[in-house]
């Protein structure tokens, strides 16, 4: 298919045009050089970002590009731009290596980021980042919450629900079960009552605060620990005094990676009515989990 007739669509259907985001601290001068000037607008960094060819014969969906998942393409649409470390001594967001350009370049991959407009709720043939982790755990969703902020006000990214656990410490074992994953807690209580849920780096005070005016007395997110990096080490510690001192609610933390990669996955039926798509499992991302 003609790739200019897929981001046509693409615009249209993540309304990319008015949505808000901001990686200009991740562009190196590689980014720079390789990028297209679209996507470096002021606060439009969502869309195409590399542009290898005209044509789209297959569509892969992934969290992010790292060089494990442009060798499995190698050998056989990405939510974020760049790679992910949240583990203890990971860095973060991490910059795309000159390798993995020349990898890109060499199987022309052109590669398009959805990350604030995957976040956006929907759940119909583009499921949202929430509505993907909500379908996975459970969760009976009766109401959305939380403004993504003061850059993008209209777009909601929560949800509020119940699941069928009652006791915090079967959900969490529940949970860890399910995912794979040992899930990190901060307890405040046994009861999980009315639960929210916001994917990724949800550890925000201000949303964390409204859930709980919600009456919500268990709390969903991906990261609620710090990694390596500067920006970690600056603002982790004021936001844990923050959120310690929000009462009545129980925090759950179930990684970046594992509350998101949903989204991706589920969204595949969109994506085939442009051409064959595939959802790739990021493995070298499941080595970095927080």
């Amino acid at each position: 298919m003609d790739l200019k007739s897929v981001l046509v669509r693409l615009l249209e259907d993540f309304d990319v045009s008015n949505v808000k985001d901001d990686w200009s601290w991740m562009f190196d001068d590689l980014f720079m050089n390789k990028s297209i000037p679209s996507f470096r607008r002021k606060l439009r960094h969502t869309g195409l970002m590399f542009k290898n060819s005209d044509e789209v014969r297959k569509i892969y969906t992934a969290f992010a590009p790292n060089t494990y998942l442009l060798q499995e393409i190698k050998r056989r649409g990405i939510k974020h731009p760049f790679d992910w470390d949240g583990s203890k001594k990971g860095q973060g967001f991490i910059h795309i290596s000159e390798k993995d350009y020349k990898i890109m370049e060499e199987m022309r991959i052109s590669v398009y980021s959805l990350h604030t407009p995957m976040d956006r709720n929907r759940n119909n043939k583009i499921v949202s980042t929430a509505y993907g982790f909500a379908r996975t755990i459970g969760l009976k969703v009766k109401e959305e919450f939380a403004p993504e902020g003061p850059r993008n006000p209209k777009l909601i990214l929560g949800l509020i629900g119940e699941l069928k656990d009652k006791d915090f410490d079967s959900l969490c074992k529940r949970l860890s079960k399910l995912l794979d994953y040992k899930v990190k807690t901060m307890k405040s209580n046994d009861e999980v009552g009315k639960v929210a849920v916001v994917t990724g780096g949800g550890f925000v005070p201000e949303i964390i605060q409204e859930a709980r005016d919600k009456g919500c007395t268990t709390y969903i997110t991906g990261i609620i620990t710090p990694n390596a990096s500067e920006y970690s080490k600056q603002n982790y510690p004021k936001t844990l005094e923050e959120v310690k001192k929000i009462e009545g609610i129980n925090i759950i933390g179930c990684s970046h990676y594992l509350t998101e990669k949903w989204a991706m996955l589920f969204s595949i039926p969109y994506f085939e009515q442009f051409c064959p798509t595939e959802f790739i499992e990021d493995k070298a991302a499941l080595k970095k989990l927080e």
